[in-house]
């Protein structure tokens, strides 16, 4: 009986996880703007402009990989919660020069994302990590290495866009 009931609550996790990276990866594709000139290729506006949709696609693949238990569901979901968590974090320290509207005028400097979407965002971050790293899962914990590579990615993905 219980173990029935763990994988329901992995399934339920993931479907939730998969259901909010759907949504916002939809509404993401639809405000991005793809273009044929190869000269905006070299912009970095024009990549920056993706990293919502990469983020919610992100999103998408963790909670998929939850509901089918595959066993890197808990890096996946660690990996998207550092990889925006310091974005953002690192944003409203200064340590990078986006800003945005309305939270730039309470102090916080922001990122390139829409402050809605901030705030989203960095809720969905804290609950990620939250779930990777205390195996709500019940699935392989997310290694030192894996950790560390998280982190890694964060750092490189929040000074690189």
């Amino acid at each position: 009986m219980m173990k029935v009931l763990r994988v329901g609550k992995t399934r339920v996790i993931g479907g939730g996880i998969s259901l909010v990276g759907l949504i916002l990866s939809v509404f993401f594709a639809t405000q991005t703007s793809f273009s044929i000139r190869l000269e905006s290729w070299l912009s970095q506006e024009y990549w920056v402009q993706f990293m919502p949709l990469v983020s919610s696609i992100l999103l998408l693949f963790a909670g998929l990989l939850a509901v089918f238990e595959r066993p890197n569901a808990n890096f996946t979901l660690a990996l998207f919660g550092h990889t925006v968590s310091e974005q953002i974090i690192f944003a409203w320290l200064g340590l990078t020069d986006l800003s945005s509207s309305i939270l730039d005028l309470i102090g916080l400097k922001s990122l390139n994302f829409p402050d809605y979407t901030i705030l989203w965002f960095f809720g969905l971050s804290l609950i990620s990590l939250l779930i990777a790293y205390s195996n709500v899962l019940n699935l392989r914990r997310v290694s030192f290495g894996e950790a560390m590579i998280g982190i890694a990615t964060g750092v490189v993905v929040s000074f690189v866009a």
